[in-house]
């Protein structure tokens, strides 16, 4: 099998929006990809748009990154702000962090991840039965992982994990906001980083790329916690249509603000961002 091959395997991409929309989820790439071969590979898949970072890591600091972490023998005394340093200590306290099953956490987890969801806005959740179908179907994917942090013996934050060679990918991270007070993202995210990089020896944690959709301030909580920047460049893929509607839309920004719902407006929005982002960061 090449790398073109393993590149286009379809567990290497992630499928959103119905699967209108593929994410490139695998190894780091240094090369940009063959905008024919993604091309046929959304056609394939029934696709819309599809995106990739490439020239991972590179010196040029870029509109577009992915928030890593890579500290040798990270631990308490690596992180340089006080103020986290804290939280950390505290969150471990009141917490306990563990390794939990996929088949377990599509049981238990739906009230940690639709609580959570409360706190987004244009987001719309998933429903129980879709969250546990989702859910249980990564227990059969190998290389999956799960973290729960627990306060007694209630599930208050989770994360699910993927390896990826020698990098841990932190697909996604959940929390209770009614234990924000137990600060559980500190205690999570700090024994992420401190079971795979110290414990297990993996090279780099990787939280993936900078927001478009949602507003958070996960990049702030990552770089307190001595995480940083890994500059590169986003690819894109749209289709033909797409581009079109994307041209329109930026004519009519204003009347599509008025006539669109929020959640619609938002996406159109992300959109428009990652065309200005690729174009910003190709290489010409």
């Amino acid at each position: 099998m090449g790398d073109g091959d393993l590149i286009f395997s379809e567990d290497v991409w992630l499928s959103r929006s119905g699967g209108k929309r593929l994410n490139y989820m695998g190894k780091h790439l240094k090369d940009d990809l063959s905008r024919d071969a993604v091309r046929r590979f959304a056609r394939e898949k029934g696709a819309l748009l599809a995106t990739w970072t490439y020239d991972y890591d590179c010196d040029e600091e870029w509109p577009w990154y992915n928030y890593v972490c890579d500290t040798v023998d990270y631990d308490t005394d690596k992180i340089k702000s006080k103020k986290a340093r804290y939280y950390v200590r505290r969150s471990l306290k009141g917490c306990t962090v563990r390794q939990v099953d996929y088949l377990w956490l599509a049981d238990n987890g739906y009230d940690v991840y639709a609580n959570a969801a409360s706190r987004y806005s244009n987001f719309e959740p998933m429903s129980r039965e879709k969250f546990r179908e989702k859910t249980r179907s990564l227990s059969e994917i190998p290389g999956f992982e799960a973290l729960g942090v627990f306060v007694d013996k209630k599930l208050v934050a989770y994360a699910l994990l993927r390896t990826c060679g020698q990098s841990i990918q932190v697909r996604v991270a959940k929390f209770d906001p009614a234990y924000s007070k137990l600060y559980p993202m500190y205690a999570l995210y700090y024994m992420i980083v401190y079971h795979y990089l110290k414990e297990e020896g993996y090279k780099e944690i990787d939280n993936g790329s900078r927001a478009l959709l949602h507003e958070t301030d996960i990049g702030d909580f990552l770089l307190r916690l001595g995480w940083r920047k890994a500059y590169g460049r986003l690819g894109l893929y749209l289709t033909p249509s797409v581009r079109a509607m994307l041209s329109l839309a930026r004519i009519f920004r204003k009347v599509c603000k008025l006539l669109l719902p929020s959640r619609h407006y938002a996406i159109l929005e992300s959109l428009l961002a990652a065309q200005d982002i690729a174009k910003a960061t190709r290489k010409h």
